[in-house]
């Protein structure tokens, strides 16, 4: 009875383990390089750009429609209607720091976004003192 009884599991064992064939996985397409630039951050700059300011408000509510121009000579000097000054143009989490010195309302800076650098318009904004940071005045302006 023994004997059978190791002969059937041997059997059975025998039986039951069996080796299964390994298929190799089809390779994958190779995929095309991005070559497109467009998701690549690009620099923003305003070197060599001119701008006409066309309106001013100031704290006192009082408006001055003006035509200013500032030309943006390299990546740190600007000149304000021909009186040559400096400036600072750099990234500041979602926008830009723009800080114009000893321009008639004094230093003034204001976070520009990329969006009115590229489409040539800033309209209606905020610039402070940069040494208090209050608000001084709104400014709108163009690229020409």
């Amino acid at each position: 009875m023994k004997n059978i009884f190791y002969l059937l599991v041997s059997i059975m064992l025998l039986s039951s383990c069996y080796k299964e064939d390994i298929t190799p996985q089809i390779p994958l397409d190779p995929q095309p390089i991005i070559t497109d630039t467009t998701f690549v951050d690009s620099t923003v700059s305003l070197k060599n750009t001119t701008w006409v300011i066309k309106k001013v408000l100031n704290t006192n509510f009082d408006q001055e429609l003006r035509s200013d121009t500032i030309v943006f000579l390299s990546n740190n000097v600007y000149s304000f209607n021909g009186v040559q000054s400096t400036y600072n143009f750099y990234p500041n989490n979602s926008n830009y720091t723009l800080t114009l010195n000893n321009t008639p309302w004094g230093h003034i800076s204001a976070g520009i976004y990329e969006y009115n650098i590229t489409q040539g318009e800033i309209i209606n904004c905020q610039f402070n003192n940069y040494f208090t940071g209050q608000n001084v005045l709104k400014i709108w302006m163009y690229k020409e």
